[in-house]
């Protein structure tokens, strides 16, 4: 059987995350990224502790990043702060990925006008379509039920841990470094940020793993200019809620407070309010 309630889901998100940054007339902190975003950091949190209106802008990490900015870049301000938490696949992932494809092809049914975006396209309708068989488990649909988005667009109440972080596949990070396109739009957007005077700060994701290869990670950040430890939001075996990229309720809080410990810092609170 195929469902594709779980792409819908992704669409739906998008457009509620839109439609909360197009309302918004006030400088504000942005969140941007993956589903790490989305389950990792508690906005509303942040939000209370910076004074400041925050906004949780992650969706999915597969549907590309120059498709998640086509949603959202329309709709920052000069003034505001983009923080981008992005998870280790964003930077090699294609501009546009499967999950984009998806909502064009079987969503918008827009595939014709979109088509131009997509490279390997048959490549991935497989996966869109092996997504949509499998997505339709009621493990997984009951799990789309258990999260509350809130008004600042993240997830609460996720308090279990439905996976064995012990089963889960590794995060795939390549042995040797090499400049992709979607490096090369991140640093393009960054640019265009602090052009439009929007403040804007590469981070480290939310996640877990046995192992991580950091000779690639700090070459990754030297790549734009950070010198930030890839272990700065990393996950304890009890934090995974069902994938190496979601936190559960104890993940999330404690890397929440150790965001706004950091945005809390002299200088990053300078930045914060000088913009």
């Amino acid at each position: 059987m195929l469902n594709f309630d779980s792409i819908r889901n992704m669409e739906d998100l998008l457009a509620k995350k839109t439609a909360m940054l197009a309302e918004c007339t006030e400088e504000k902190v942005v969140l941007l990224g993956g589903s790490s975003v989305l389950y990792g950091f508690n906005t509303d949190e942040i939000q209370q502790s910076l004074g400041k209106p925050t906004f949780n802008a992650g969706v999915n990490v597969g549907l590309g990043f120059r498709y998640l900015l086509d949603n959202i870049e329309p709709h920052l301000k000069p003034g505001d702060q983009v923080l981008l938490p992005l998870e280790f696949n964003q930077y090699t992932n294609p501009l546009y990925y499967v999950f984009g494809f998806g909502i064009d092809t079987f969503v918008h049914r827009e595939y014709w006008k979109n088509r131009r975006k997509y490279r390997q396209k048959w490549k991935l309708l497989l996966i869109s379509l092996k997504h949509a068989r499998t997505s339709a488990t009621p493990e997984k649909l009951a799990k789309r039920k258990a999260a509350t988005l809130t008004e600042t667009g993240c997830y609460l109440g996720l308090d279990t841990q439905l996976r064995d972080p012990a089963t889960l596949k590794a995060i795939p990070v390549p042995e040797t470094f090499q400049e992709t396109d979607t490096m090369k739009e991140i640093a393009a957007f960054m640019t265009r940020c602090q052009e439009n005077k929007i403040g804007v700060t590469l981070l480290p994701p939310v996640f877990y793993a046995k192992e991580l290869r950091t000779a690639y990670l700090e070459k990754l950040y030297a790549y734009f200019g950070e010198s930030i430890s890839p272990e700065l939001f990393r996950l304890d075996a009890t934090e995974v809620y069902d994938s190496v990229y979601h936190a559960n309720q104890a993940g999330q809080t404690r890397v929440t407070q150790r965001l706004i410990q950091l945005l809390e810092q002299p200088q990053i609170r300078k930045e914060l309010n000088a913009i």
